[in-house]
């Protein structure tokens, strides 16, 4: 059954953000969110954005590189040609969220709650996406080699086309989860495999699974 995901509901028009780490400090000080905000072409290295709210934004062409995103509330909120690679999201909630054709390599979404969250055409390679809470969610056409999922639950989860070479999946349960359309060579899982239970293959991918699980599978 396909997974019906909502989108972000974003105004017609939003209000362009001329000064967006300023604007962040201002607001984080009076604690207000960031609302109705289109944010372009913002280049930041190392900065502190901990504990910001943002509702009906849209990130469009932005690099924001090994900063401190942590905590972020994100409702309706759109990231798009965005490059987030080695920032760090832990501990975020993420409701009506879509990332398309962004890079977040080596990124921290670590104990994030995902609810509605779409990654389309997204390179999240080396990304650590530990102990996240995931229902509602999309991956189509990413990157996801070894990306750290481990102790995750996910619910009405769907992944197309992804590359998950290497990726650990460790006390994440899978059932479900069709995973014919991946790439699953090398995936890190307990040695019982069970996490595997319920997860929907095909007989090639099944017979590698096989192999890897220490079983004997005779044509």
């Amino acid at each position: 059954m396909a997974v019906k995901l909502l989108s972000p509901k974003l105004p017609p028009s939003l209000e362009p953000v001329l000064d967006f780490p300023n604007r962040a400090a201002a607001l984080l000080q009076q604690e207000l969110p960031l609302s109705d905000a289109l944010i372009e072409h913002v280049v930041l290295t190392g900065a502190d954005l901990s504990g910001l709210v943002l509702e009906e934004v849209h990130f469009r062409s932005c690099r924001l590189l090994e900063c401190d995103c942590s905590r972020w509330e994100l409702t309706d909120v759109v990231f798009q040609d965005c490059d987030l690679s080695g920032s760090r999201f832990f501990d975020g909630i993420w409701s009506r969220v879509l990332c398309l054709d962004c890079r977040a390599l080596g990124a921290g979404l670590s104990q994030c709650g995902l609810q509605h969250v779409q990654f389309f055409n997204c390179k999240l390679s080396d990304a650590n996406c530990a102990g996240q809470r995931i229902q509602y969610a999309r991956w189509k056409d990413c990157a996801l080699s070894r990306a750290d999922f481990s102790s995750s639950r996910w619910r009405r989860v769907t992944l197309e086309g992804c590359d998950l070479t290497g990726a650990r999946l460790f006390q994440t349960p899978l059932a479900g989860v069709d995973l014919t359309t991946c790439r699953l060579d090398g995936l890190v899982l307990s040695q019982e495999g069970d996490e595997l239970r319920g997860a929907i293959v095909d007989r090639w991918q099944a017979s590698e699974l096989a192999k890897r699980l220490g079983l004997i599978v005779r044509d």
